[in-house]
């Protein structure tokens, strides 16, 4: 015959385990903690961080251009001076009392004279020839 086996008895009384919910393995509430923990970090450190970062970037980006758009303005500024300048040496150099000598000395040319004109066709404003009427009946 066989001997009588002992029985092993935990000293601490183990708690009955819940029954598992239906599609849900028991450690999917420990899942479900884990993600809302990862969401709650996201939302308190990653995203102001993020923007605070796209605030600097966007900061550097507009001092850059804000340096650029002065450059271009000054640029624009010197242009118009230089313009400016040209302008008045094309006046100084286009005045008659400095072309008549060059053209008189240089190209052989010389002031005409009252000999010199003559008239084709003379028309005032009104359409009339040489101050008479018009031609074909009573003027309007």
């Amino acid at each position: 015959m066989a001997a009588p086996q002992s029985r092993y008895r935990a000293s601490i009384q183990a708690r009955p385990v819940a029954p598992p919910i239906r599609g849900q393995r028991p450690d999917d509430a420990s899942r479900r903690k884990a993600a809302g923990r990862r969401r709650r970090f996201a939302v308190v450190v990653v995203i102001p961080v993020l923007l605070m970062l796209g605030s600097v970037y966007l900061h550097t980006v507009s001092a850059k251009l804000t340096g650029r758009a002065a450059s271009l303005e000054e640029r624009l500024a010197q242009t118009q001076a230089k313009g400016e300048r040209l302008e008045v040496r094309v006046a100084e150099l286009s005045r008659a009392h400095r072309i008549r000598p060059l053209a008189s000395e240089k190209l052989g040319m010389k002031d005409p004279g009252g000999g010199d004109l003559e008239v084709y066709d003379v028309d005032r404003e009104d359409g009339t020839r040489y101050g008479g009427e018009k031609e074909g009946g009573k003027p309007r």
